[in-house]
């Protein structure tokens, strides 16, 4: 059963710092598998319908291109979300790391027909959404929110809190030494999963996580979509070509950085094919925003 009300508030979790962050995120783990109550912060439900979906959005943030999307009824990048319905095996395993609010979450579980969805978010301002996202629209048979209040990287090390913002939710990083909130490599945290998908939002830390995850993607091979920063084209690439894998489709929608789907070099062509006729059907370039 789904519960969003009663006497244990996230805003009671999450509103007192960082200190004790690591015991409160497990207690709300263990209340959402057990099915009891909690409570949610303050923010309003968006009603809406997508893709001929009643979808319900959760937001608290004016000056969020994520949350903006959302209050206008809509997912946040619903073009390139929908292409790739073109290419995920439906009944697979999403992986949405840095899953923000839930955006990509929360179509992966609606749209694109996957059995399990793992959002990975630390922080804890963004999961304050993530959490009543998943539970308003009843996903928590398909969603396992295990993973929440940890980031990933190429190491497992502690100490770290989370930058504070009142604009661009998403872009918030990771600040090493003034904190609870520690960092895993994926290959450790995801030891039990075999994702088909991953998606990775990283805020520049993209190359360290992938890095963390070189035992997985070698073990499940899975197709991935990246934002890369220009700074780190370059790197990326490399580390594209040195892994094995190719570009399937690239496509900016920011000045500052690109959205790469890569996939094992066998599978490029075909999956390729699969996304014509839509946005991520060739490597475009969109107006910088």
């Amino acid at each position: 059963r789904d519960f969003f009300n009663a006497t244990c508030p996230l805003d009671w979790w999450f509103g007192r710092g960082d200190a004790g962050l690591i015991r409160t995120i497990s207690r709300l783990q263990k209340r959402l598998k057990f099915g009891r109550p909690i409570t949610s912060v303050a923010l309003e439900i968006i009603h809406t319908r997508v893709l001929d979906k009643d979808v319900m959005f959760c937001v608290n943030m004016e000056n969020d291109p994520v949350q903006r999307n959302h209050r206008r009824g809509t997912f946040y990048e619903l073009r390139e979300l929908s292409a790739l319905r073109n290419i995920f095996r439906k009944g697979g395993t999403f992986v949405d790391i840095g899953a923000n609010v839930g955006n990509h979450t929360l179509f992966a579980a609606m749209f694109l027909g996957a059995k399990k969805v793992i959002p990975i978010e630390p922080n804890p301002r963004a999961f304050n959404l993530l959490v009543p996202n998943v539970l308003v629209n009843h996903l928590t048979h398909i969603v396992d929110t295990a993973y929440l209040g940890v980031g990933l990287g190429d190491a497992n090390v502690g100490g770290f809190a989370m930058e504070d913002r009142e604009r661009n939710l998403g872009g918030a990083k990771m600040l090493p030494g003034q904190g609870d909130l520690e960092v895993r490599r994926g290959d450790d945290l995801l030891a039990d999963v075999t994702p088909d998908f991953l998606k990775i939002d990283v805020e520049s830390m993209e190359l360290q996580v992938l890095a963390g995850l070189s035992g997985l993607l070698e073990r499940c091979n899975p197709i991935m979509m990246v934002e890369v920063d220009n700074t780190a084209e370059e790197d990326f690439m490399a580390w594209v070509a040195d892994n094995g894998y190719g570009v399937v489709s690239t496509h900016q929608r920011y000045r500052l950085n690109k959205n790469h789907v890569i996939a094992p070099k066998s599978r490029v062509k075909t999956l390729q094919k699969k996304l014509e006729g839509t946005v991520l059907g060739n490597k475009t370039k969109e107006a910088a925003e």
